[in-house]
């Protein structure tokens, strides 16, 4: 499939007219009344169309998007961001009518203290310092319009289901502070810390008693741990509890150690029996494209506009 270059899908084309061409042509003939965009509030991650806010946007409007999740912008992350960027955000989201589907933070993207870290990873925040992350996150949460943070589970260690206790006690002092303000915590499955799969994540949420803290399910993630995404990741998930889904591609070699991002309709990331998944499960919530790599002879920009049109192929057929 060719890839649609921004110069390409701009050009004499408008915002209506590309979106209408998407919905008919990439979002399926099947039927515009089931549409991916009309029935999955899909969206992606801004940051991987452009650093540059606005340009994000204009590229994402211009296939129809209507959800955008918030983590870098203008080369920032937003959690630390200034209050004339924050605003910027705002009348952006507004410009172009966008909903925000979930605000990133690295909350616990740090070594719980007392841990060995398995790789040396250093810590995105101190654990000190976490809480003053949770509430500049939920002030973003609160100027953006979304009531969901994604967070995670501290640095891996070599045995991180004998954490997982301690873990859940760190969550639920989150969950406090978030449920006071109104806000819900999506906990991704994160290959680095010590929840890096469907079946990990179950575990854990198991032990977390607050009602504000979820699922961030990233469909892909598991693999690099040696685990079968779907169905075998997501079938152990209490459905209830999944509030966002990060969807990717990833190919891995034999033995499901050796693995690499692709595109979203390529590898081993079964996406059409997840989507037909949340159909039969009535999964209402959000879905984001996370598009981290670049292709052979492809900028960025490319990659993820390629990846995008593979979904949106994967979720159309999901609807036929």
């Amino acid at each position: 499939m060719a890839i649609i270059r921004r110069r390409e899908f701009l050009k004499g084309a408008g915002t209506l007219g590309v979106a209408g061409l998407l919905a008919r042509g990439l979002a399926g003939s099947e039927s515009s009344a089931a549409s991916p965009l009309s029935r999955f509030k899909l969206g992606a991650i801004s940051d991987g169309f452009a650093p540059d806010f606005e340009e994000a946007l204009k590229i994402m409007k211009g296939y129809g998007l209507g959800w955008v999740e918030i983590r870098n912008v203008w080369g920032t992350y937003n959690t630390d961001a200034s209050f004339a960027q924050v605003q910027r955000i705002k009348d952006l989201l507004g410009k172009y009518e966008f909903k925000v589907s979930v605000v990133d933070t690295a909350l616990f993207k740090c070594a719980l203290p007392g841990t060995k870290p398995v790789e040396n990873e250093k810590d995105v925040y101190p654990y000190s310092g976490q809480m003053d992350l949770l509430q500049r996150a939920i002030e973003r949460a609160h100027a953006f319009g979304t009531d969901k943070l994604r967070g995670f589970t501290f640095w891996r260690v070599a045995e991180p289901e004998k954490l997982f206790p301690r873990v859940a006690e760190e969550l639920e002092k989150a969950a406090e502070i978030a449920r006071r303000a109104g806000v819900r915590l999506g906990i991704e499955d994160e290959g680095s810390c010590n929840v890096g799969t469907g079946r990990e994540l179950a575990d854990l949420l198991k032990m977390v008693r607050a009602p504000n803290v979820g699922a961030n399910w990233d469909v892909g993630n598991g693999l690099w741990q040696g685990e079968i995404p779907f169905p075998a990741g997501y079938e152990v998930l209490p459905k209830n509890r999944i509030w966002h889904l990060h969807v990717k591609g990833v190919e891995c070699k034999s033995g499901l150690g050796n693995c690499d991002e692709t595109f979203a309709d390529q590898g081993q990331v079964d996406l059409l029996g997840q989507f037909r998944a949340l159909l039969r499960d009535g999964y209402q919530e959000t879905v984001s494209l996370e598009c981290e790599f670049d292709a052979p002879g492809c900028s960025h920009l490319e990659t993820t506009q390629r990846s995008l049109e593979g979904l949106l192929k994967v979720t159309a057929r999901a609807l036929a």
